[in-house]
């Protein structure tokens, strides 16, 4: 893999790109697609003739058959014999041209189902993503938060050397600051933690953390997309998603495969083409039976053809026609259960994802007014708090509540730009930010 190149910034579409190249169940996927295109190419040989060459040298002794003269000698000789064959299915039932097409759907069933993989990919690399944006504000409203209370801290530390506040207070104030210190480290530590996991979604190996850096820019809520109701975004996921895709060419290539053992049931015709010639060291010419008969005139005297047709009609075959016949019809019920789970899954899914962002964006407008009230609140408690009328525990209090609002109002904000995201990546929506 490509060594990362010192501080490079990532954005989120180098981060998908780069992650669909290298994950190693795409590649797995990407061998059994080609699998199936090698059963397809398969399937589609079976509709050619063959061609086999044959040869046979034998040595004869004691009471062995003369070709020449179809009579049983008693002598010592040598014998040899070479043709080739050829065989065509004229006509089969339709099985070949049948399993033909299945070969081809279950080809564009494993096809499909690659994009899908790099779908859920792409879903995991977003989640991954805007988790470290999220992260990224929490660390900035926790540093900014702790250089607050800093501030307080140095403020109190001379007020104490003149006696006008007391020690108490200061040391509330060293504990706040004590405790926020905790908050910025554990709010750096769960940053990292985010950058690793997306670096693990993405297979970025053998790679420095600290050199792997994505965007950062900040999103409003105004980056999220318009909520789309959830058949809307159903109706056109039907359409799009490659998951849906995969399991309706699944469905396709089962009913075509019942239809080629269905064709099993009907006689089948076959073209034999057969030329033969032979040479034996006991053989004279019959127009010169004093020479010697040399073996190039053998094999070009002795050479003949056929041409056989061949009518299998089946009657009885210990029912192995109708076994598979019934195996085929429960591959096709599976496949249709399978098609209609999918698509039960699939609504759920966006039905979930939609009750998310609605909770996310009222949570939003929730906080949005809790964030300014804490804020107005704060700005008060400190007012009186520099002038001595609120003690260091109802402040700590309030900047406790300020911080906790802000924090959630992010966590709100960004829940409902991913589930918008997504909702709109199920209608067929590139993800971008």
């Amino acid at each position: 893999m490509p060594a990362l190149q010192a501080q490079k910034v990532w954005n989120l579409e180098e981060c998908i790109a780069y992650a669909h190249d290298n994950n190693l169940q795409v590649k797995r996927q990407e061998l059994k697609a080609r699998a199936a295109e090698h059963d397809y190419d398969y399937a589609r040989a079976q509709t050619l003739p063959t061609a086999n060459a044959f040869g046979n040298y034998r040595f004869n002794k004691g009471r062995a058959l003369n070709y020449d003269e179809y009579k049983y000698v008693n002598q010592s000789f040598s014998d040899a014999n070479i043709g080739i064959e050829s065989r065509l299915e004229v006509f089969n039932g339709l099985y070949n041209l049948n399993n033909i097409r299945s070969n081809k759907l279950s080809l564009l069933s494993q096809l499909e189902d690659i994009e899908d993989l790099k779908n859920e990919i792409t879903i995991n690399i977003a989640g991954a993503y805007l988790q470290i944006l999220l992260n990224e504000e929490l660390l900035k409203v926790a540093i900014e938060q702790l250089d607050i209370t800093h501030q307080q801290v140095e403020k109190n530390e001379k007020l104490v050397e003149v006696g006008n506040v007391s020690r108490g207070e200061l040391y509330e104030i060293q504990a706040q600051e004590a405790k926020e210190k905790a908050n910025v480290t554990k709010a750096r530590n769960t940053l990292s933690i985010s950058y690793l996991t997306l670096m693990q979604y993405m297979d970025l190996e053998n790679e420095d953390l600290d050199n792997f850096k994505v965007d950062t820019s900040d999103l409003t809520i105004d980056d999220a997309n318009p909520l789309r109701v959830v058949d809307s975004v159903y109706s056109d996921a039907l359409q799009v998603l490659p998951m849906v895709r995969s399991a309706e060419y699944n469905l396709e290539s089962m009913q075509k495969g019942l239809s080629a053992s269905k064709g099993l049931r009907s006689p089948s015709l076959s073209l034999r083409y057969l030329y033969y010639t032979l040479w034996s060291e006991i053989s004279s010419d019959p127009l010169d039976p004093d020479n010697p008969y040399i073996w190039q005139d053998q094999l070009r005297d002795k050479g003949y053809q056929t041409l056989t047709f061949s009518l299998d009609i089946p009657i009885f075959n210990r029912m192995q026609i109708q076994n598979r016949i019934s195996n085929a019809k429960v591959n096709v019920l599976d496949a249709q259960v399978n098609l209609d789970q999918t698509k039960q899954t699939l609504f759920k899914n966006i039905q979930q994802a939609y009750a998310d962002a609605v909770a996310a964006i009222e949570d939003y407008e929730s906080n949005l007014e809790t964030v300014y009230s804490m804020q107005e609140a704060f700005n008060y408690t400190e007012e009186r708090f520099n002038v001595g009328t609120v003690s260091s525990v109802d402040y700590n209090i309030a900047k406790n509540n300020l911080t906790k609002a802000q924090s959630d109002l992010a966590q709100s904000k960004y829940l409902y730009i991913f589930y918008t995201k997504i909702l709109d990546f199920w209608a067929g929506v590139p993800i971008t930010l």
